[in-house]
């Protein structure tokens, strides 16, 4: 998942634009570039069970370890987790893959 993560802030990058990838899991990542940081989500669609209550329930629960990780609910009724990466976060390595790991267990 963090080679993805990384190929996908590179062509964001590049780009100069929003980067996203469906998993077959039925996770949905994209990397959108700022000036100074990246913002990377993780999200399910709208058909998914969870709802926004439980997200944040399950933020709210250990806001510590999932307080970097902003839930945001979509237009279309998927619900993301949103996170900055600074630009030392972003070349991948092990805080990378923490990160990512603790998106996905608030996503779980």
């Amino acid at each position: 998942m963090n080679d993805l993560i990384v190929r996908l802030i590179a062509k964001a990058r590049l780009q100069n634009s929003v980067a996203l990838c469906d998993l077959d899991s039925g996770l949905h990542v994209f990397a959108y570039p700022l000036e100074y940081c990246m913002l990377v989500g993780l999200g399910v669609g709208a058909d998914a069970p969870m709802q926004a209550s439980d997200l944040l329930r399950r933020r709210a629960a250990d806001l510590r370890r999932f307080g970097g990780w902003l839930p945001a609910l979509f237009n279309d009724g998927s619900l993301y987790v949103v996170r900055r990466l600074s630009s030392d976060e972003e070349d991948g390595g092990g805080l990378l893959d923490d990160q990512i790991a603790l998106g996905r267990e608030l996503l779980n």
